[in-house]
């Protein structure tokens, strides 16, 4: 029984030398290098998820050699937005407004818009051609079709329409328009209650 015993504690002692040789052979220089870089791995994806890091996020890989960001151009379509037409003397007149410039455009068939031409009006909308493309365009879009660019005047005519605090309204200034364009306008506002009141 004895032999049995010695036999158990010589081989417990084996395991406890041979657990301890494995755990100290990193630390022991032989390895040293190999089990740092495995520890930084290891930790890798804590250190990029990190939910305190202010740096937390998509990592975005670095690219050797950094490109410059070129700011997105808009087409000079996405500034004109159709605002009215109106028929004078038989022939339809389009009011456009250049959201770039803040200026009100009277268009006609034939006439050049930005790097297209207007090539047919209607009551309801205008055909705008750019190279081969046609768009038609309706009341409120752009030259493009679109919704249209939004301009740091508009934008701030909109916040001043949200705003929580009252603030005195800037006092109209009197329209400077011809006879004409007052004409027209005039039967676009006539045109439009006999339309909203059908």
């Amino acid at each position: 029984m004895k032999k049995d015993y010695d036999k158990l504690r010589l081989f417990a002692l084996l395991v406890v030398v041979s657990v301890l040789a494995i755990a100290m052979w990193p630390a022991g220089g032989l390895g040293e290098e190999l089990a740092q870089q495995d520890s930084w791995e290891a930790f890798k994806v804590i250190v990029e998820r990190n939910m305190f890091s202010r740096q937390r996020g998509r990592r975005v890989e670095q690219v050797q050699g950094e490109q410059m960001r070129t700011p997105a151009v808009m087409n000079p379509e996405s500034y004109y937005v159709l605002k009215g037409i109106a028929q004078e003397d038989g022939e339809f007149v389009a009011f456009l407004e250049d959201t770039q410039r803040g200026q009100i455009l009277r268009v006609r068939k034939g006439d050049k818009i930005a790097r297209g031409v207007v090539t047919a009006l209607t009551l309801d909308t205008i055909e705008y051609q750019f190279g081969e493309r046609t768009a038609t365009v309706a009341m409120g879009y752009d030259l493009e079709g679109g919704q249209g660019v939004v301009t740091l005047t508009q934008m701030y005519e909109l916040s001043q329409t949200y705003s929580t605090t009252p603030q005195q309204q800037p006092s109209a200034q009197p329209a400077t328009t011809s006879e004409d364009e007052a004409e027209i306008l005039k039967q676009l506002m006539e045109r439009r209650q006999q339309q909203v009141g059908q």
